[in-house]
């Protein structure tokens, strides 16, 4: 009996060595999920937080993203603090630890709202933020000018053709901001990343006609010429069917791109501005125009991707926000001076 004794106490010992390993394994793994995701990548990344995106879905996109190594722990760690973490956009390193990523999302991202409308240009865009003080009109207009800088975060801006700008890419919703000013580049990439977000998935294994550029490009005119969600499809499926039989598309918002200038019921189109010689006047040239003229919204992206078939060659606008279509030229002559006097 006397003997038991020491075998009891090196067995409790033995137990508390694996606990003790145990533990320490654990804190270590712990410690490691904490860690950075990429240490010494010390690149940016724009994160942002859409409203209604619960705790879950925030870590397992910031993992997706490499900003945090274990979805799980960075959940586990954030529920201690038992904050919301706010809608917007968070400026993050691949180098920062699980902490520091948190600390950041901790911080209050946003004290003001900016919608850019479906269908502005780059030019409207860039007068917007300048109105609101959110960025210089010139700023944006420069960082919107090339694909270039951004080509490493989103590499499907490869499809845009050498010298063009971003103009169809920079998608229309609404962002949430710093109160102070910020720089060009960012909000230019804020737009960049939600069209990749909600357009690119759409386009990327596009098959057709079209390609994903060309689809942009068509569905900018669209956005243009349609004031009617009813009417959306059937504009698209009009100057689907002028390409495909070789006529012009006839677009007054091309000629209004190439001018500058957005026509108004007090100063509508001359004959002298449809003759403008750009290849964005598409009364003139055959074909799309080289790129898009404005930045189109979901719908009318939609619309050019499932277009209505129809048997309309022509439509006038009634001047009610609704188009008369037309099948033949005939047709079309009568409607123009019906609602057109």
């Amino acid at each position: 009996m006397a003997r038991s004794k020491p075998r009891r106490a090196t067995g409790k010992w033995i137990l508390a060595l694996v606990l003790a390993a145990g533990v320490g394994i654990g804190l270590a793994w712990i410690a490691a999920a904490l860690g950075p995701a990429r240490p010494g990548d010390r690149s940016g990344v724009i994160f942002e937080v859409r409203p209604g995106d619960g705790l879950a879905a925030i870590s397992a996109r910031l993992a997706r993203s490499k900003l945090v190594r274990s979805p799980l722990v960075f959940h586990a760690v954030s529920r201690i603090l038992a904050e919301p973490i706010r809608a917007g956009w968070y400026d993050l390193r691949h180098s920062m630890n699980a902490l520091q990523v948190l600390v950041t999302l901790h911080q209050a991202p946003s004290a003001q709202r900016l919608t850019i409308p479906e269908g502005y240009s780059i030019q409207q865009i860039a007068d917007l933020t300048a109105k609101l003080g959110i960025s210089s009109a010139a700023d944006v207009e420069s960082a919107a000018a090339s694909p270039a800088p951004y080509l490493q975060r989103f590499p499907w801006l490869s499809i845009l053709p050498e010298g063009a700008s971003l103009e169809g890419f920079l998608f229309p919703d609404t962002y949430f901001l710093p109160a102070h000013q910020i720089p060009a580049r960012l909000l230019v990439t804020m737009m960049l990343a939600r069209f990749g977000q909600v357009v690119w998935p759409k386009l990327e294994n596009r098959t057709g006609p079209l390609g994903p550029f060309q689809v942009i490009t068509l569905a900018s005119i669209v956005e243009r010429e349609a004031k009617r969600e009813s009417e959306r499809p059937v504009i698209a499926g009009v100057f689907l069917s002028r390409l495909r039989l070789g006529m012009p598309l006839g677009s007054d918002p091309t000629v209004e791109y190439a001018l500058g200038l957005h026509e108004d019921p007090a100063h509508p189109l001359t004959l002298a501005d449809v003759r403008v010689a750009s290849p964005y006047n598409t009364y003139r040239y055959r074909g799309l125009p080289p790129g898009p003229i404005a930045n189109p919204g979901m719908a009318c992206i939609e619309a050019t991707l499932h277009p209505a078939r129809t048997p309309y060659l022509y439509f006038v606008a009634r001047g009610d926000g609704t188009h008369k279509f037309s099948r033949s030229y005939r047709q079309q002559l009568a409607a123009e001076r019906k609602y057109q006097p």
